[in-house]
């Protein structure tokens, strides 16, 4: 059985000093439980694969009856074969010298092992030897099961169903296949030579078979209404308890790849519906957007707008990654979208936050991916308010500001930037400046934006662009050349980096 011991561990055991009297006992025998006792005829209280421990108290009594010449230890092993013990181990030293011959001899011919206790050794050490030795065990078997489910759940994680059943197959050494009520196939693997899609498609409920030198188990998953998912595994070998556990566990994650909780049909079937009602312009379209929206409002019904900008489409997504896994701590979802790109190759989105988050906590939900981007948090508000006109002056606050810096509602004091005499003048001046480098060899303009933002450090635009010094030196020339402009006067890097920040 999977849980018994082998009888070599326990003779191994230096400590216990116990003695074997033939060598030609069987090296595979294992036993099940350790049983000290006394009586001439223990059978009812014997497990099968039990090893016996006697001193032979009562045997001895029998072997010095004033009555009777006959010897007990034959008949005592044949009771002992009836009850399918493995080994009989022989206190010496008490009552017997050694080991009596006769049970030696009765127990070879049942293939009964026998071994000599020496009376130094107590029946006692060795049932706590053997205890901790299943202790021991049990522990390693707990380690590798969860080592096990690990795997499983991150391949289901990692490549879904298909993944799941291949590393399930390579666990258990085995072929799997998931079909359901109707014996459609989900998924399957081979292993060995094996397919499970044959017998699993003739499968319609959980049970154990082991016909044909093959071994088949299947696991039935939670049914939804009258259908339901099974999970079919076929070996060369049987399963263990261990390979048991695999498979509950394999199949509860198959489950849930299967079946979709609830909660996410009920948002697709509600995006659904508002992605239909807007191709169609139906009047039920506000109302089924701010079912959506709703969840990311706080109490009152208010959002925080937040525009992220960065130099690198790569720095955006990192810090869209970083707020998805800081909303996932809370149990919140991400509402955020791309924002249109720009001439000067920046990228940028919008975020809605719960109003009552204050701005630097939604600057600190970044993590680390913050230092490489810009902040502009807009003022709590309706979600129904918020506007693309809004949004534009958050990111033209947010490009204003130096990288890995964040502002406030009330810090960014860009809106006469939007002014329209003041665009106007910025459009005029963008034509005759930068608006030229858009014909000229690529890259200019990225590094004449990046370099004004950066505090005009050529340091840190070369760390952001990936490229070397030189070249951003190189790039600089070339830009004041073609701009025809001054890059050394502060007031010329001032007004063009308010004309780039406000370029869409």
């Amino acid at each position: 059985m999977d849980d018994d011991i082998p009888l070599r561990w326990l003779r191994a055991q230096r400590a216990l000093d116990l003695r074997p009297t033939s060598s030609t006992d069987d090296p595979d025998a294992a036993f099940s439980v350790i049983q000290p006792t006394e009586l001439t005829d223990p059978r009812e209280f014997l497990q099968p694969r039990a090893v016996v421990l006697t001193v032979g108290v009562a045997l001895a009594r029998e072997t010095s009856h004033p009555t009777t010449d006959d010897d007990p230890f034959p008949a005592y092993v044949d009771r002992l074969a009836e009850a399918d013990v493995t080994a009989i181990g022989f206190g010496t030293g008490l009552f017997f010298p050694t080991v009596p011959g006769s049970l030696i001899q009765a127990a070879r011919r049942y293939g009964i092992a026998v071994f000599e206790v020496p009376r130094h050794t107590a029946f006692i050490s060795i049932l706590n030897t053997v205890t901790e030795e299943r202790a021991r065990r049990s522990r390693r078997e707990q380690e590798g099961l969860v080592v096990t489910q690990e795997k499983l759940s991150a391949a289901a994680v990692r490549g879904g169903l298909d993944e799941l059943l291949t590393v399930t197959a390579r666990q258990l050494d085995a072929a799997v296949a998931v079909t359901d009520s109707d014996g459609r196939l989900h998924g399957h693997h081979n292993r060995t030579g094996q397919s499970a899609v044959t017998v699993a498609r003739e499968q319609r409920a959980s049970g154990v078979d082991d016909s044909d030198g093959r071994w088949r188990i299947t696991q039935r998953m939670t049914p939804q209404g009258d259908r339901f998912h099974l999970i079919t595994m076929v070996a060369g070998h049987p399963f263990s308890p261990h390979d048991r556990s695999v498979i509950k566990h394999a199949a509860g994650l198959a489950d849930i790849l299967l079946q979709r909780p609830a909660y996410l049909r009920r948002s697709r079937t509600e995006l659904n519906a508002l992605a239909l009602q807007l191709l169609l312009g139906l009047d039920g379209g506000e109302q089924s957007m701010g079912r959506v929206l709703d969840e990311a409002s706080d109490g009152e019904g208010l959002v925080r707008p937040t525009v992220v900008a960065a130099d690198r489409r790569a720095d955006l997504d990192r810090a869209v990654t970083a707020a998805d896994q800081a909303a996932s701590h809370t149990g919140s979802h991400l509402f955020v979208t791309d924002l249109p790109g720009t001439a000067l190759d920046t990228a940028s989105a919008l975020f809605l936050f719960r109003g009552t988050r204050a701005v630097d906590a939604i600057a600190a939900g970044f993590g680390d991916s913050a230092s490489r981007v810009r902040i502009a948090v807009g003022e709590p508000m309706s979600w129904n308010n918020v506007t693309l006109e809004r949004v534009q002056r958050l990111e033209t606050a947010a490009r204003t500001l130096a990288p890995g810096t964040h502002v406030g509602p009330y810090e960014a004091g860009t809106d006469w930037l939007e002014q329209p005499d003041v665009r106007a003048a910025l459009d005029q001046r963008a034509s005759e400046t930068i608006d030229r480098l858009a014909s000229a060899e690529d890259g200019l303009q990225a590094t004449l934006a990046t370099w004004l933002r950066s505090g005009c450090r050529v340091a840190t635009t070369a760390e952001i662009l990936g490229v070397h010094r030189h070249t951003v030196r190189s790039r600089l020339d070339r830009i004041a050349t073609i701009c025809e402009v001054d890059l050394n006067d502060p007031v010329v890097r001032a007004e063009l980096l308010l004309v780039s920040v406000t370029r869409r």
